[in-house]
């Protein structure tokens, strides 16, 4: 378990979601759009933190740039 002051390294979907305050189901589109990338612990799907933030910064700033 990560310690109270190191990040940690993946998440599940629902703490993936919890932790950029969007539902699971817009993350689970962005996998299914290949836009972000789910890895597999058996039947565990996680989220890199590295890819969860990289996949942030491509999101737009406003709106409009959809």
């Amino acid at each position: 378990m990560a310690s109270p002051t190191q990040a940690p390294l993946a998440y599940p979907i629902k703490d993936a979601a919890a932790a950029v305050g969007l539902s699971v189901p817009t993350l689970e589109q962005a996998i299914k759009d290949e836009k972000l990338t789910a890895r597999y612990s058996g039947r565990k799907r996680l989220i890199l933190a590295a890819e969860l933030n990289a996949w942030l910064e491509t999101l737009p700033y406003s709106r409009e740039e959809r």
